[in-house]
């Protein structure tokens, strides 16, 4: 498509994401809601704002935020057998990262010439292309799309695909990507195929889409 890099478009997509470690809401958040970057939205109560990145991606985003439900309680471990008072004690071992793969993500990104109303159905076909690369590199499939969506008063485009990083687990995903100008906002909603945490992590995806708002 003439006028658009399509490198820059695959770098502009980030088609998995990962929250690492245990989710830890933020001393500076008001519960459900978050507001910075230009861009304020609500998103569950119940949910974390914590630290995460992106697995897959081939461009660096101008920021990134994750959210989370809160994780499952760890079940306590058996106490240990009383110790030889004679013998050093036991050095502690080291607990396995925890990796979140219900999460919501949201992230911005430049891109190389503006995307307009006139532009973007132009952009249909690179998209869609893109994202079924990035989908199998990923272990998965472009499932559905794309398909015309807007947010926060920008249009753009919705997929959903699969992904395997885990090879025990097939994550699925809702990406948004809405555009403004050289702006391009970009929505992971992903949670594990069919898992616990599906329902939850798309009603929490429709609320950030209908309250997501550009504050400047």
């Amino acid at each position: 498509m003439r006028g658009v890099d399509s490198k820059r478009i695959v770098a502009a997509f980030a088609a998995t994401a990962a929250a690492l470690v245990t989710m830890v809401a933020r001393a500076d958040d008001l519960p459900g809601a978050y507001g910075g970057h230009g861009v304020s939205f609500s998103y569950p109560t119940t949910w974390l704002h914590g630290p995460g990145q992106f697995e897959v991606t081939a461009g660096t985003p101008l920021w990134q935020e994750f959210f989370a439900p809160a994780p499952a309680p760890v079940t306590p471990t058996q106490p240990s057998p009383p110790t030889d008072p004679s013998q050093p004690p036991p050095q502690p071992q080291p607990q396995p990262q925890t990796v979140q793969r219900d999460l919501v993500a949201v992230a911005a990104f430049h891109t190389n010439v503006a995307i307009t109303k006139k532009l973007l159905p132009r952009l249909k076909p690179v998209l869609a292309v893109m994202v079924s690369r990035l989908a199998a590199q990923t272990g998965g499939a472009l499932l559905r799309g794309p398909q015309r969506v807007t947010m926060g008063g920008m249009a753009g485009y919705r997929f959903q695909t699969t992904s395997k990083l885990d090879p025990a687990t097939t994550t699925e995903s809702r990406l948004v990507f809405v555009f403004k100008g050289r702006m391009e906002y970009f929505l992971n909603c992903q949670h594990v195929q069919n898992g616990t945490y599906a329902t939850e992590i798309e009603g929490g995806c429709d609320q950030v889409m209908k309250s997501f708002r550009l504050t400047k």
